[in-house]
């Protein structure tokens, strides 16, 4: 269920997805509001869990040379406990449920092939469920963004002014 953000907070969301960097002062004066309602609302924000500010590198200037998008088949009934353990896994850094050929995707970094080789044959085929296994690896990432902006929903777009 998506949380309800007020106009403030949709604005933080939008300045921080833009530029995560920017200040507490800096927000406030984009957005015609006081420091301190700033500080709270993004208190709240990271908090709940609807905001988290990191810095986002790219895998292979850090000597990720086998950064891997990895989709699984998993027997239903295991479903639930498979994407528990595999969300525990340390290489592991996203883990998403999905539609179409495969159940789940997960997406990890390791230094080098035999590394995720490793992870392969001695971590992931112990996790509960998988029935299929399909890797692929990240050649060259061209595109690593995260400023969505914020859906509309219907009557939104019609309306803009509300």
């Amino acid at each position: 269920m998506a949380a309800t953000l007020d106009k403030y907070e949709k604005q933080i969301v939008l300045l921080l997805q833009k530029d995560g960097r920017m200040s507490n002062v800096e927000i406030a004066k984009a957005i015609g509001a006081n420091e301190g309602t700033v500080r709270r609302k993004l208190r709240r924000l990271i908090s709940e869990g609807i905001v988290k500010v990191a810095g986002v590198a790219n895998p292979h200037a850090l000597g990720f040379k086998a950064p891997a998008i990895i989709c699984l088949k998993i027997e239903l009934d295991r479903l639930e406990e498979a994407v528990k353990r595999l969300a525990e896994l340390p290489s592991v850094r996203y883990v998403a449920l999905t539609t179409g050929n495969c159940d789940v995707i997960i997406e990890g970094l390791w230094a080098d092939n035999e590394q995720l080789s490793d992870f392969l044959l001695n971590q992931l085929c112990k996790v509960p469920g998988v029935k299929d296994i399909q890797t692929s690896l990240l050649l060259r990432i061209v595109k690593q963004s995260y400023d969505w902006g914020l859906p509309e929903k219907a009557d939104e777009a019609k309306n803009p002014a509300s």
